[in-house]
């Protein structure tokens, strides 16, 4: 599939369906390509290094797909950066970048040395009735291996990484992806802001599809009640988030297939699906199916799928993550990078034609995390632990960095947050370690209670005496903070750092 060609047929034979729908606007796919095209044209006339990469700031607004498509179609990589970013890390990507030239949907502060093309300009150019359309002249577009967007993920030095996805990697991607949803035309839902690389799911899906994508701005998501109100006036289809989003809408009592009669499938990425929000969505939504998948930005969204099944969910407590999408082998590996047989808990290694080009600007980052196997064919090492059954079915136990040493123990941090689930009154856990001096001297636990129960000090000595007789006391945590609700990040995640905070 090319999703440009594609999106430019939708265009041309049902020009007034839409294509995004949002808070205070909507667009169709006929405008959609209209617009793209006369701003593809001044990109070209603004005399841009050939493929540079443009970063593109703002939420979620017409504006933002309008600019991925135009510098798509004048032969640039587009950068997505959202306003939830904090202004350092705006400016380290745009320096990583050297652009000129920012397309800024929203204000956006002064960046010495680069011009910003405002909504202002942007309306100028795309709106104005005597400008030629540009419709149909032959584009630059984006060769196989051009960059076709990148997103720039957290770096162990302090600095985003650049991931390189090319125009190949994600029409691979979308050869696949509407299997999820078999194909069929309907209304998704976009929770992720368009830097992060779970939105290209819903976006580019829904594209692909000739669908109808409904976007959730940081505002509706603050406010829960409007937002299931929001995604039942548009009659929202096609679910797409991480695992906890769906937990922060379940505190919600009105969702649920009675407010929300057309959700029939809900797809997630991004976290580890848990029984319990499996267990919580069949209750609200009997008759939905629900899809876990899996894989890092540095693959393309994700790369494997699987349909979480009553009876998936009665055997297995580690629910699992699927099947490799065609052109795609997943593997096990040890410590030395050899395959590991079926069954055998390693590393898990993704190769195949959705595996990203590297890191921008960084060979050092490339050369330890991707690589070509014995065939030619590009590899990642993504860092995760797992397994894969001989029937080629795939699970993900945590983080290969999920491992701490305390006082000589080596401990698995996920072994203990297990046990905690187990304990009565408890919905949620994450355990972190405590260091000093850059040594872990003891382990943390934030505990998300059920409804109901109390955060006195004798449940917090209860919690850690439960833990003592189900684990060596070594492996229990010094300190217990209980909560009514995880803190998440702008993408849907849970907040580390905010967690970090709190011990």
């Amino acid at each position: 599939m090319d999703i440009i060609a594609e999106i430019k047929t939708i265009a041309k034979e049902d020009p007034n369906r839409p294509a995004f729908v949002f808070r205070r606007e909507q667009i169709s796919y006929g405008e959609l390509w209209k617009r793209s095209c006369r701003l593809a044209l001044h990109l070209l006339g603004e005399e841009l290094d050939p493929k540079q990469p443009i970063p593109v700031y703002g939420h979620k607004s017409v504006w933002m797909p309008v600019c991925f498509l135009a510098c798509s179609l004048s032969g640039h990589t587009y950068v997505p950066m959202d306003v939830n970013m904090p202004d350092g890390r705006i400016t380290d990507i745009v320096n990583a970048v050297a652009s000129p030239l920012v397309l800024a949907t929203e204000e956006l502060a002064e960046i010495r040395g680069v011009h910003q093309m405002n909504r202002q300009v942007l309306e100028e150019i795309c709106l104005g009735d005597a400008r030629p359309a540009g419709e149909d002249i032959s584009w630059p577009g984006l060769a196989a291996d051009d960059i076709h967007y990148m997103i720039f993920t957290s770096g162990s030095t302090g600095k985003p990484k650049g991931v390189k996805v090319t125009h190949a990697n994600l029409n691979a991607y979308l050869s696949w992806s509407p299997s999820l949803v078999e194909g069929r035309r309907g209304i998704f839902l976009n929770q992720a802001p368009f830097s992060f690389d779970l939105s290209v799911m819903d976006t580019y899906t829904g594209l692909a599809t000739g669908s109808t994508v409904v976007c959730l701005d940081r505002d509706l998501i603050r406010d829960m009640t409007s937002a299931v109100e929001f995604i039942r006036q548009n009659g929202v289809q096609y679910w797409v988030s991480t695992p906890s989003f769906a937990d922060l809408a379940m505190g919600e009592a009105c969702f649920d297939a009675k407010r929300l009669p057309e959700l029939s499938r809900f797809l997630f990425c991004g976290e580890p699906l848990t029984p319990r929000t499996v267990r919580g969505l069949r209750e609200r939504f009997p008759d939905a199916r629900i899809i876990n998948t899996y894989g890092p930005t540095e693959t393309t969204v994700c790369v494997t799928a699987a349909e979480i099944t009553d009876e998936i969910l009665k055997t297995e407590s580690l629910l699992p993550v699927g099947y490799a999408k065609p052109g795609t082998e997943i593997y096990a590996a040890d410590t030395e990078g050899r395959r590991l047989p079926g069954g055998q808990v390693g590393e898990l290694i993704i190769n195949g034609d959705t595996v990203a080009a590297g890191y921008y600007h960084n060979d050092k980052q490339t050369a330890e995390h991707f690589f070509r196997d014995e065939e030619g064919i590009a590899s990642y090492r993504t860092g995760d632990m797992g397994y894969v059954r001989k029937d080629g079915m795939v699970y993900c136990s945590g983080r290969a960095d999920g491992q701490v040493k305390l006082h000589g123990y080596r401990i698995e941090l996920g072994d203990i947050e297990k046990n905690l689930l187990a304990l009565e009154g408890v919905d949620g856990a994450v355990v972190l370690p405590k260091l000093r001096d850059g040594v872990v001297h003891s382990l943390a636990a934030l505990v998300l209670q059920k409804e109901g129960w109390d955060s006195s000090y004798a449940r917090r000595k209860y919690i850690r005496q439960s833990l003592g007789e189900r684990i060596p006391s070594y492996m229990v945590p010094k300190k217990v903070v209980l909560l009514n609700a995880f803190p998440m990040t702008m993408n849907g995640k849970l907040d580390r750092k905010a967690l970090e905070e709190l011990i």
